[in-house]
């Protein structure tokens, strides 16, 4: 989708609880391996504390995010949510972080993509403030808690330490430090298949993943922003590449001949995979710690297994 920098990335922000959850205390319980353990390059990840619940987290980081623009809640025209884990009542999570927030006028719509559904709804909140030109602001949430002893917490041959957070992005028609200038999505729901036998038979899945179905997604989304974006590989202007924020080993396994040669970013081993929201997480870098300069251009990418493969490109403004 082509954006020409008609949407703005007016403000981020990232909640990250303060407690902290080792490795050890999944090797303990058996939740990964001796080997597994001995081989991370995560050693421990954030936990909520008990009590605390993903729609607080997720108030935080809208509450954050809309004072540090000086924006009221009211001016929110169009609020997206998206999450991993699902409870019972969780169908009208959109409208009540809405209504909770005081985004009283915001349509409210909830985006179900696993790790990729942060970035699902970052591209449906731009598809819909470019088609609906009334639309002045766009705010997108996400927010996971999997408890203090989840066992599926820690998903090393998947990549993922899944630590819990929320996080906030702010967009906007008329200013930001970044402009959106493209983003891309591409899917290869075949892989549904391996998640769905694993979800239900555990480890005993007859159906393997295919790293290959990830790598062809991928390539097609960032081939299709950056053509989008006008910027062809090798052009000086894009200069860093931030990649999902998974283990390093499966990165590399996943985005092997993927990427364009620029600076690559991986802050895994700073906060762990932070569920729906490593894209927000990650742009919320480029605004805070690496600063993109007027005319410099960055990509992000992202997945969710499902298997669906973002990517967005970015330009650094005045």
């Amino acid at each position: 989708m082509r954006v020409d920098g008609r949407i703005f990335i007016e403000a981020t922000a990232v909640v990250i609880p303060d407690e902290r959850q080792h490795i050890d205390h999944a090797l303990t319980r058996g939740f990964v391996s001796a080997k597994a353990a001995a081989k991370s390059e995560i050693s421990d990840i954030s936990v909520a504390s008990n009590g605390q619940t993903a729609e607080e987290l997720a108030l935080i980081a809208g509450h954050e995010v809309l004072r540090s623009a000086d924006i009221a809640p009211v001016d929110i025209d169009f609020l997206a949510h998206a999450s991993i884990a699902h409870g019972l009542d969780d169908w009208t999570i959109a409208p009540r972080l809405s209504r909770l927030l005081g985004a009283n006028r915001a349509v409210s719509m909830g985006v179900r993509q696993m790790s990729n559904g942060g970035a699902m709804a970052v591209q449906v909140a731009i598809a819909q403030m470019i088609a609906e030109t009334r639309f002045e602001h766009g705010l997108v949430l996400t927010g996971d808690v999997a408890g203090q002893d989840a066992s599926w917490r820690w998903q090393l041959h998947m990549g993922a330490a899944l630590a819990d957070s929320a996080t906030a992005l702010l967009l906007s028609r008329a200013t930001g430090a970044l402009s959106v200038r493209s983003v891309a999505s591409c899917g290869a729901p075949q892989e549904e298949a391996w998640y769905h036998e694993r979800a239900t038979l555990g480890e005993a899945a007859a159906t393997k993943p295919n790293v290959f179905r990830l790598r062809k997604a991928t390539r097609a989304a960032v081939q299709n922003a950056c053509a989008d974006a006008d910027i062809e590989f090798g052009d000086p202007r894009l200069t860093v590449t931030v990649l999902p924020r998974l283990t390093p080993a499966f990165c590399e396994s996943a985005f092997h001949e993927v990427l364009p040669d620029t600076e690559v970013v991986n802050l895994s081993g700073e906060t762990g995979h932070l569920f729906a929201g490593d894209l927000t997480a990650n742009l919320n870098y480029l605004c805070t710690k690496r600063s993109l300069a007027p005319g410099e251009y960055a990509l992000v990418i992202n997945v969710g297994v499902g298997l669906t493969a973002t990517a967005i490109v970015v330009r650094g403004e005045e």
